[in-house]
C-alpha cells in the first residue's frame, strides 16, 4: 500500500476569497489569504504612504500589481514598481515603505505553516 497525500491547490481565485484585515505597525491594510503545499499565498494590498516599523526577517517571493514601494534592508534599499519581481533571503532582515501617491498591491509568497 501506497501513501498518497491531497494534491496541492493549482489555481487560486482570489475573487472568491474575502478581504481580511492585515495589520502590522506603521502598514495597516487588507489581504487575501491561501494556503498551500506549505506555502503562504497572499494578494496584499496597503495603502499610500505605508511605512512598517518593525524588522522582518521571513523570506518572501513576490510581484508587484500596483503602486511602488521600498523594501529596506540593513545596508541598501531597493525601489520596486509595477511589473518587477522580488526575492528577499529568509536571512536578511527587511521592511518596505509605500509612496505617498498611491496604494501598494503585490502577490506575496513565502513558507509558514497554514494557520
Amino acid at each position: 500500500m501506497t501513501a498518497t497525500t491531497a494534491p496541492a491547490v493549482v489555481g487560486i481565485d482570489f475573487d472568491d476569497i474575502p478581504w481580511e484585515k492585515w495589520d502590522k505597525p506603521g502598514a495597516e491594510g487588507r489581504v487575501k489569504l491561501a494556503y498551500t503545499g506549505g506555502l503562504r499565498v497572499r494578494l496584499l494590498e496597503l495603502p499610500a504612504g505605508f511605512n512598517e516599523e518593525h524588522w522582518c526577517e521571513r523570506g518572501h517571493q513576490g510581484y508587484v500589481l500596483q503602486g511602488e514601494f521600498t523594501i529596506h534592508f540593513d545596508n541598501r534599499s531597493v525601489p520596486c514598481r509595477p511589473g518587477m519581481g522580488f526575492v528577499i533571503p529568509g536571512d536578511e532582515r527587511h521592511r518596505s515603505q509605500g509612496s505617498d501617491s498611491e496604494p501598494t498591491v503585490v502577490y506575496v509568497v513565502d513558507q509558514v505553516p497554514a494557520a
